[in-house]
């Protein structure tokens, strides 16, 4: 789907009357049990946290905040950049979070925002089933805004399904040959755990670091 389709769909996720509601228990949700929720077969997140100690991060598509105030409250991050594109999920996020200034939200699409940061420091780029939802030309334009901006030793870490060719719903299935293609001079680990059995040849969750 379009980048504006894919908006369209994920923004009305936030004006509900009970957006916040459900939005605050889901953080409650993901806080629970030591933070499980980033140690899942298909996020790669918690292990690469783990492994590779970095303080700048950027959160591509962060929703209502929940992994970028993970990142300072819990990982000592000195700043986040959360970019997401739908306003009413910001401020969802600002009345969830009011305090945490080391956070900085980011108001529009991606590819158009990251291009802009000023990044001195190996940094953590995040998506969690974003990209996923869009189409080639736009997930490449956000992979060029990436190598742009990033300097040498920074992760990308990736809930993002990866296989042979397939399109299921909404979801974009991408071969490690494309990522490859498209994030050049990135060293790519593909995780295997978590396999997608509708059809068959899918998995989920990758990490890339900038050589």
């Amino acid at each position: 789907m379009s980048n504006k389709d894919s908006f369209n769909q994920h923004n009305q996720n936030y004006v509900l009357d009970d957006a916040f509601q459900k939005e605050r228990k889901a953080h409650e949700d993901h806080n629970s049990n030591n933070f499980e929720f980033l140690y899942k077969s298909d996020i790669p997140h918690g292990d690469a946290l783990d492994e590779h100690k970095l303080t700048v991060g950027v959160d591509i598509g962060s929703g209502t905040g929940w992994f970028a105030n993970y990142l300072v409250e819990q990982r000592s991050y000195k700043k986040v950049y959360a970019i997401e594109p739908s306003e009413a999920a910001i401020e969802i996020a600002k009345k969830i979070y009011p305090d945490n200034k080391k956070v900085k939200y980011i108001n529009g699409f991606a590819e158009e925002q990251i291009s802009k940061l000023k990044l001195t420091k190996p940094t953590f780029f995040s998506t969690m089933c974003v990209l996923a939802h869009l189409e080639d030309e736009d997930v490449i334009n956000i992979l060029s805004a990436i190598n742009k901006v990033a300097p040498e030793g920074s992760m990308l870490a990736c809930s993002e399904p990866w296989g042979r060719f397939y399109h299921r719903q909404c979801w974009n299935i991408r071969p490690p040959e494309w990522w490859v293609e498209n994030l050049v001079n990135w060293e790519y680990e593909f995780y295997n755990d978590y396999v997608l059995t509708d059809p068959p040849g899918r998995s989920k969750g990758f990490i890339a670091i900038k050589l």
